[in-house]
């Protein structure tokens, strides 16, 4: 395999880090900004609008530039928007510059992903696609931790400073090591009939509802945290590693198990999983026992990673299963359901929060999730026919797909 598609890795950390790592410092920027938690977790919202509705047109409108000056200056302007979030003197400013970044990471994320494919062999893109997937999965094992931490340590701004330190490395790293490889185009009419087609608006309802389901407790997991077992900052950081780590280790493994028991089983089965960890959360949250409660959430923060990652690959395998022929634009309809996901699980979150308290988001969390077992029910036979083959998973944008 192509050594430099490690240095698409590197984009897919940086934009990985940067949307994870808002979650842990969320408390330090609503005291900051003199604001509530639950209206400062509406920035997640706004990263997860912008890509979602954003992202596709913007794609189509630098369809012809050469992938690597796109890539080049989308990790540019990724950069320039984390170093305003960085300098912010309100929440305004501060919200305008996630929209920024949201921009970016669109333009990065997709293209990162086709020029993967074009710098391999057709036996090779698997692993290509694995190795391109892993830098979100590093994201949220080392560097969002990380970010937190620098956080907790140096204030918040610190965190979107050494985002931009990422950003600008990845920058530096495609324009010195990544050859240039052919532009490819973008066709908004071949989504458009693709949305025509039931198993793909049903599948895209599963992806909807599984990152809602996941960043309703994700966006809003210090001040779960905090009520259940009292952690700080650095607490809730290791916990990101443990849920990484998680995550990081069903992308390994997930592949096989589809591949010798189909889609169907492994979402049904991840869905399941997180409806009742977040009920076990839910109990946690509502005792009044702190020692009990942190023992607990790092086994369970580690399967809810797991089940949540095997999920998002599961998606991407069942959606590239159905438009064989389509795949681009079945995954970047799946990238959208995502963030939209991202958006709604953010708002919603935030108003179970701030109207009722912190043990009532893993119970919305959890209520979707097991909602959201009903649309598996779409696989139908063309999916089953082709969910057997062995299709590796595209990285997302954002959190993800993870």
């Amino acid at each position: 395999m192509n050594p430099r598609i490690h240095l698409l890795a590197l984009g897919t950390f940086t934009v990985g880090t940067e949307g994870y790592v808002i979650a842990g410092v969320l408390p330090s920027v609503a005291r900051d900004m003199h604001t509530s938690v639950s209206l400062c977790g509406q920035m997640v919202t706004v990263f997860a609008l912008v890509y979602a509705l954003a992202g596709p047109p913007l794609i189509g409108l630098f369809h012809q530039t050469p992938p690597k000056r796109l890539l080049i200056g989308a990790a540019l302007f990724f950069a320039a928007a984390n170093a305003i979030a960085a300098v912010a003197p309100d929440f305004a400013v501060l919200t305008v510059a996630r929209v920024l970044a949201a921009l970016g990471a669109s333009l990065f994320a997709a293209p990162a992903a086709a020029t993967a494919a074009a710098l391999c062999a057709p036996e090779e893109l698997p692993k290509a696609i694995s190795v391109t997937a892993g830098g979100n999965a590093v994201a949220l094992t080392l560097g969002a931790p990380i970010g937190t931490v620098i956080g907790s340590a140096m204030g918040w701004r610190a965190s979107f400073w050494f985002v931009t330190l990422l950003a600008v490395i990845t920058a530096v790293a495609v324009w010195t090591g990544l050859p240039e490889v052919p532009s490819g185009g973008n066709s908004a009419a071949g989504r458009l009939d693709l949305l025509r087609r039931t198993p793909i608006r049903w599948g895209l309802v599963t992806t909807f509802g599984l990152f809602l389901a996941a960043y309703c407790v994700y966006t809003y997991l210090d001040a779960v945290e905090e009520r259940a077992a009292g952690l700080g900052g650095n607490g809730v950081a290791a916990l990101m590693i443990v849920f990484g780590a998680g995550g990081l280790l069903a992308g390994r493994t997930v592949s096989r198990l589809i591949t010798r028991r189909g889609v169907t089983p492994v979402l049904r089965g991840a869905l399941t999983l997180i409806t009742g960890l977040l009920a076990v959360l839910t109990a946690l949250t509502v005792t009044d026992a702190p020692l009990v409660a942190t023992v607990i959430s790092f086994p369970l923060m580690f399967a809810f990673g797991a089940a949540w990652w095997s999920g998002g690959i599961g998606q991407q395998t069942r959606l590239a299963g159905l438009a064989a022929a389509q795949r681009a634009q079945a995954l970047g309809l799946h990238f959208s359901a995502q963030f939209l996901g991202v958006a709604v699980g953010g708002a919603l979150g935030g108003l179970a929060l701030s109207g009722v308290g912190p043990a009532a988001v893993p119970v919305v969390g959890g209520a979707v999730a097991l909602a959201t077992l009903l649309s598996v029910r779409q696989v139908t036979p063309e999916a089953e026919a082709t969910e057997a083959a062995p299709t590796a998973p595209v990285p997302a944008g954002s959190p993800a797909a993870r």
